[in-house]
């Protein structure tokens, strides 16, 4: 079953279009504020240009790794533990979306106020950690147990 293949290429897309996005924001000080950025790093702009790239250079690592999965190129180091890992980070950030969920709703307090659109954002992550998660379930006994 070669079915995960196109989940693992729509992931790595999803993160390639992310590591763009991060760059670009990252030029904006008023764009990275607004999308979560904290305002000790949005006061330093070269520090922030810095971090979006370090960010973005994850996400298009996570890229390569869905796309590597999918067979496209010789398989990365670490291959298989590395999915997982991706598949982790990605749900453990989208798990944020029910306490947001609860803040936003007013059924709980919080000591910094959410905006709706982080709702959104943990929504996002949430679905890059199931796309991963069904690529790498689906491809699981075609990867090379050794990276």
């Amino acid at each position: 079953m070669n079915n995960f293949k196109p989940i693992l290429v729509f992931s790595g897309a999803l993160n390639f279009l992310f590591a763009i996005f991060q760059v670009v924001i990252s030029f904006s000080p008023s764009l990275s504020l607004y999308f979560g950025a904290p305002e000790a790093l949005v006061v330093n702009s070269c520090l922030l240009i810095f971090v979006s790239f370090i960010i973005a250079g994850i996400v298009a690592i996570f890229g390569l790794y869905a796309i590597s999965g999918a067979g496209y190129f010789r398989p990365l180091p670490w291959l298989k533990p590395m999915l997982v890992v991706i598949c982790c980070v990605y749900l453990l950030r989208g798990l944020m979306l029910i306490p947001e969920c609860l803040v936003v709703a007013g059924v709980m307090q919080a000591s910094i106020p959410i905006a709706p659109r982080f709702v959104v954002f943990s929504a996002g992550s949430l679905l890059f950690g199931l796309l991963f998660v069904m690529g790498t379930v689906g491809g699981w006994k075609t990867f090379p147990s050794r990276g």
